[in-house]
């Protein structure tokens, strides 16, 4: 996708001047030929109005009075995961972020989770942009799913280059094509309909990471996106405070701010640390390394690269996203690594192991990735040998820590000496701790407050930081997926909520999963199922024969004296419904289902799946 055709254009009588780094630019809606109409009329705003405590008793509301900004987190409040948030004022709507989370063990069959975008859909008409923090999946990887379900003319995805280039890559997987783009800058300043955003830097574990400034005609909201104050980054860009600094002068109203470490005290360590963690274990070892990460860790990615050029070696990538993202990386000059320095994992049987390093994904234990297929012998072109030193570049994703051991076990099988972060210091997270939070908070000094990304332990630990530093109990708002904040410049209050909850994707089924479907699922894969096979002769309804019963996955499914006993109880509910409800295989399918499941769950203590087949003859 050529982002120079896809990107929204500015024609000679309509392009921007550029001021201290700051872009003026009204978008409007998309005219037939499909460009966006663009001017240089709006302004910065600087002073806006200031909120005061919401009053018990609310003055009529006159035609004349401005619409409340309405904030609707459709995600990433209750989970680490699917964040996605909707600013609506007026007629204008914005989205911050769309991204997924991927299922636990209690999500069988399941692919990826999204955030409900119902409302979205609902709503497409008023919706002018969609902006993205950083590229990290919890924060893009719903957008295929909303782009194919949404009027691509009428939506423009504005993000930094990288998060671009790896959104891009995600289209092309999906066969999306004509997405529009606008590449913004921190620093930059874009007016879309009545709102006015400033993007400003922050510190994460992937480049290009930025914190959303938006203005609006009744207030301001400062939207942190995913930070940490670390103060020696690996590509030297730090969180601005400066910028944060001018917003608490022009006034934060709203503040949305990331929560996933506000239960770790005191700081994040800086990422630098982690490189040297990894080039003391590499040199220390002639055998061969393996290093598993995030392929979205581009930081971590080029510390291997650094600790492995440093003792003598060169790096081999596997792993389809790992292969993928550094390429783009490279490409756009974010991964600076030297073609002879890395080589295709096809050629790794015959490097030397003392001159080697395996880069692969697989840190989450994902049955399919790269160190999955290591761990079990099953990879295509890598074999773990004893002596062989594996490092896990990463923290489990909550949900994801069974599937981790399993991994470290079978590789120990080999005889490889495992490394996680409990052994080592090969990860650091990329997400601010408590003193951080406390110091974003004391900076930008918001009137209210609502912490974001995060389980709920996470958001009441943010919520207690916010009030530690001063932020009264009363303007601290902690709200469910689906709920509405009305802000206007009267105060906050809370509104009526939408519809809302998750989307589940099943291969190319997006959607059609309930919850019915999943506790079935769950259902077969905890107790099993049992089939009843019954012949009924349809004249008076008597069985003919005996029924079948084929148990699958049941705790005593293979003890004759309990199927016999089963049998047994089939004939008998059979024999004592004839009579009575004759014509009526629903009920008698309903009645062997409530007979066969009490005696197995006194037998088993468990309940199985019962289907009840009647045939009539």
């Amino acid at each position: 996708m050529d982002r120079r055709t896809t990107s929204v254009r500015v024609t000679n009588n309509e392009r921007p001047a550029r001021t201290n780094n700051r872009v003026q630019i009204e978008q409007k809606p998309v005219n037939k030929a499909g460009r966006q109409k663009l001017n240089t009329t709006t302004k910065d705003k600087d002073n806006q109005s200031t909120l005061n405590t919401p009053n018990k008793k609310r003055e009529r509301e006159t035609v004349k009075q401005k619409p409340r900004l309405k904030i609707i987190p459709l995600g990433g409040l209750d989970s680490i995961g699917k964040n996605m948030t909707v600013f609506e004022y007026g007629h204008d709507m914005i989205i911050v972020d769309a991204g997924l989370m991927f299922p636990g063990d209690d999500h069988p069959g399941v692919d990826l989770i999204l955030p409900d975008y119902t409302y979205i859909l609902e709503n497409s008409s008023r919706l002018r942009a969609i902006l993205i923090t950083h590229g990290h999946e919890d924060h893009t990887g719903a957008l295929p799913y909303l782009l194919k379900d949404l009027d691509l003319a009428n939506v423009v995805i504005m993000s930094s280059k990288l998060t671009l280039g790896l959104i891009e890559g995600k289209f092309k997987e999906h066969r999306i094509e004509n997405a529009r783009f606008r590449e913004v800058q921190a620093g930059d300043h874009v007016a879309i309909g009545s709102f006015g955003c400033d993007f400003f830097s922050v510190n994460h574990s992937i480049p290009d990471s930025m914190g959303i400034f938006i203005r609006t005609p009744v207030g301001n909201v400062l939207h942190t996106g995913d930070f940490k104050l670390d103060q020696t980054p690996i590509d030297g860009v730090h969180t601005d405070f400066a910028a944060i600094s001018r917003f608490a002068k022009a006034g934060v109203d709203l503040m949305l701010s990331d929560s996933t470490n506000a239960n770790i005290p005191s700081f994040t360590k800086s990422e630098a640390e982690v490189g040297k963690a990894l080039k003391q274990i590499i040199s220390s070892t002639d055998k061969r390394v393996i290093v598993a990460s995030f392929a979205s860790h581009i930081h971590r990615i080029q510390q291997v690269f650094d600790a492995a050029i440093a003792t003598g070696r060169k790096v081999a990538v596997t792993g389809r996203s790992m292969l993928t993202n550094t390429k783009i990386a490279r490409e756009m000059g974010y991964l600076k690594v030297d073609e002879h320095d890395f080589f295709d994992a096809y050629s790794a049987k015959e490097i030397p192991p003392d001159r080697i390093v395996v880069l692969c994904t697989g840190s989450q234990g994902e049955p399919l990735s790269a160190l999955s297929r290591m761990a079990n012998g099953e990879h295509r072109t890598i074999e773990v040998e004893d002596g062989d030193t594996v490092i896990i570049s990463a923290t489990p994703v909550p949900g994801n820590e069974i599937d981790i051991t399993r991994v470290i076990n079978a590789l120990s099988k080999t005889g490889a000496r495992v490394y996680d972060k409990q052994e080592a210091l090969v990860h650091v997270s990329g997400h601010a701790g408590a003193e951080e939070l406390k110091l974003m908070l004391t900076i930008a000094q918001p009137k209210y407050f609502m912490p974001i990304h995060g389980e709920a332990r996470h958001l009441r630990a943010h919520a207690d930081l916010a009030r530690n530093v001063g932020i009264p109990k009363k303007n601290i708002f902690i709200l469910e997926i689906g709920d509405t904040l009305l802000l206007d410049e009267t105060g906050i209050v809370i509104g009526e909520p939408v519809e809302s909850g998750v989307v589940y994707v099943d291969g190319l089924s997006v959607g059609d999963i309930s919850n019915v479907v999943l506790k079935d699922r769950q259902t077969l894969s905890q107790d099993g199922i049992v089939t009843v096979v019954c012949i009924i002769r349809k004249k008076d309804y008597h069985l003919i024969g005996r029924p079948e019963i084929i148990m699958r996955g049941v705790v005593g499914g293979d003890d004759q004296r309990l199927v016999e006993e089963l049998v047994s109880l089939a004939e008998y509910t059979i024999s004592s419904f004839a009579p009575f409800q004759r014509h009526n295989p629903s009920s008698l399918k309903r009645a062997l289902r409530e007979e066969i499941s009490g005696l197995l769950w006194e037998q088993c203590h468990r309940r199985p799946m019962i289907i009840p087949l009647i045939m009539e003859a």
